[in-house]
């Protein structure tokens, strides 16, 4: 009895081991097949996630996937490769990233991969609400998934790159998580209707388009008492809006604000109508001046506007009115390129538009 016994025992084992060896194996060739199949999307993905432990390199990515080119906040490996083109110090990736470009869309094809950035529609939300600035973008790792590849609870497989520049499998990748981390998906563009290639109509606010109403007046003070000491009271701002000519086409002070409007970084919305701005009427960028007002004897100042970088024209001049104890916060040169949330830094203040 007791050897029957053992005998069953042994098969038992061994049939175990041959169950398990065959799981093994189909894991194994499952793993070889994902590998093989989607091995253009996995390399472009290495050498993204390589280079998103740049902080300015995710920032390109970040502002890019902002502007919505197509509608949705993604960008393809071909504009970030330009974007990227306008730093010198991107010669090596951009080339890398271009080659493999290619060899995704031989095999998928002839279609243009994309980097989508679900987290850049939490952070463009979160700007516009005026709950935080843009989050810093480089705290977390970027994590990779591949478009076409899910679980059937619709979770993606996540990868990081190891310090040994290998894609490593990190976790499953849910939406929820997706929206509030820097997760970076691979894939290819939803080539559909014209119309359908735009942001919907009320959506527009990560790029400009010719006609749009500009929103201004919405400013972050970084230091109040560098500005206007305490004892000084409330602060008298006022905005001079000039075209990229230099001719001043909006000019407007705020009142006295309370300080308690401005501690703690509190952005301040004074939701100032500047212009629909049409390129043909206002030129391709504007020039914001903040003042602080004091009084004091009636003064002028001559400030000189030179054209933004990577653009041409002359540096113009502009006598703006002032008094002897007005405080100049500086000039931000607003593009009508920038996205929509980009912020400007002036003297112990920042300022940002609308739409």
């Amino acid at each position: 009895m007791k050897s029957k016994f053992s005998l069953i025992i042994t098969l038992v084992i061994v049939i175990a081991t041959m169950v398990s060896c065959k799981k093994e194996s189909h894991v194994h060739n499952e793993v070889g097949n994902f590998q093989e199949a989607h091995k253009s999307s996995r390399a472009l993905m290495g050498a993204l996630l390589k280079n998103a432990k740049d902080r300015e390199f995710k920032a390109v990515v970040l502002n890019e996937c902002l502007k919505q080119k197509k509608g949705d906040y993604y960008v393809t490996i071909r504009d970030l490769c330009e974007a990227l083109n306008n730093d010198g110090k991107y010669n090596a990736i951009v080339k890398e990233l271009t080659n493999l470009a290619d060899l995704y869309k031989n095999e998928h094809g002839g279609v243009e991969p994309i980097l989508f950035y679900p987290r850049a529609e939490t952070i463009e939300e979160s700007s516009r609400n005026r709950e935080t600035d843009l989050p810093y973008q480089g705290q977390q790792e970027a994590i990779g998934v591949i478009q076409d590849v899910f679980n059937p609870d619709y979770s993606s497989p996540g990868f990081i790159v190891n310090d040994g520049n290998q894609l490593v499998f990190l976790q499953n990748i849910t939406e929820e998580y997706a929206w509030d981390n820097d997760v970076w998906v691979i894939g290819q563009e939803e080539l559909v209707s014209d119309e359908n290639m735009l942001p919907a109509l009320e959506e527009f606010t990560a790029s400009r388009v010719q006609g749009q109403r500009e929103i201004g007046g919405i400013i972050q003070v970084t230091d109040l008492n560098a500005i206007e000491h305490w004892t000084s009271g409330k602060f008298e701002f006022k905005m001079n809006i000039l075209n990229s000519s230099g001719v001043l086409i909006n000019s407007r002070g705020f009142g006295r604000d309370k300080r308690r409007n401005f501690r703690n970084n509190r952005w301040r919305d004074y939701n100032s109508f500047i212009a629909n701005w049409n390129t043909s009427t206002f030129g391709a960028w504007m020039y914001e001046n903040w003042w602080e007002e004091d009084g004091g004897q009636s003064n002028s100042v001559t400030i000189s506007f030179p054209p933004p970088s990577g653009q041409s024209g002359p540096t113009v001049s502009t006598t703006i009115p002032s008094r002897n104890l007005d405080d100049n916060l500086g000039v931000g040169t607003v593009q009508f390129t920038d996205p929509i949330t980009q912020i400007y830094n002036i003297t112990h203040m920042n300022f940002r538009r609308r739409n």
